[in-house]
């Protein structure tokens, strides 16, 4: 291993670097280095837009919902999620967000759940103005987590086996917002 990258390096060096000043043979032109704005060298393609380490801009603005409470877990359209009994005896379904191309200080944060089948509201509608300090930085995206769409019904019984459609919309001070639903189906199999 040491051996082929001594070679690799004595090659370098004996082939030499072309500086500002030096010229090469770009199909019978006379160009300038290597170095010179909007000259490829010959045989070298450009870097791709989605390359490592190469800046594309800004992100446009978009919502992703999954579960969980300590992790964000991604929920397909149509999966199971498993119906929570709350504290306080209430029912009700955790929700996990991961905010792009969003500033989440002061955003309007609102998530809604629906039967799917017959479009009525069955949870009682969240509407919450983030903070900084109430979502994690991951780089790429904001994670929210801890959210819950919670039933308004009497017993489990009028949740469970239902398809849920989730809404979430996100509204930040400024800028373009997004919105996203999930229809997932709600179960209750934990004792």
């Amino acid at each position: 291993m040491l051996r082929s990258w001594f070679l690799i390096a004595l090659a370098l060096a004996v082939a030499g670097c072309p500086g500002d000043d030096d010229s090469f043979d770009a199909g019978g032109v006379d160009a300038p280095g290597l170095d010179a704005p909007g000259v490829d060298a010959p045989g070298v393609d450009a870097p791709r837009p989605d390359a490592p380490g190469i800046d594309v801009g800004p992100v446009p603005p978009r919502v992703e919902i999954g579960t969980g409470l300590t992790e964000f877990i991604e929920v397909a359209d149509g999966a199971d999620v498993e119906l929570v009994a709350g504290p306080q005896g209430g029912w009700h379904v955790d929700v996990a967000l991961r905010l792009y191309g969003m500033e989440p200080m002061d955003m309007r944060l609102r998530i809604e759940g629906r039967n799917d089948a017959t479009g009525d509201v069955v949870t009682v509608p969240v509407e919450r103005i983030l903070t900084t300090r109430r979502v994690r930085d991951m780089g790429d995206h904001y994670l929210r987590l801890g959210d819950q769409t919670v039933f308004m019904v009497l017993g489990p019984e009028e949740a469970r086996d239902i398809d849920l459609r989730i809404d979430v919309t996100a509204t930040p001070v400024e800028g373009e917002g997004a919105s996203a639903q999930k229809i997932v189906h709600v179960v209750d199999e934990v004792e």
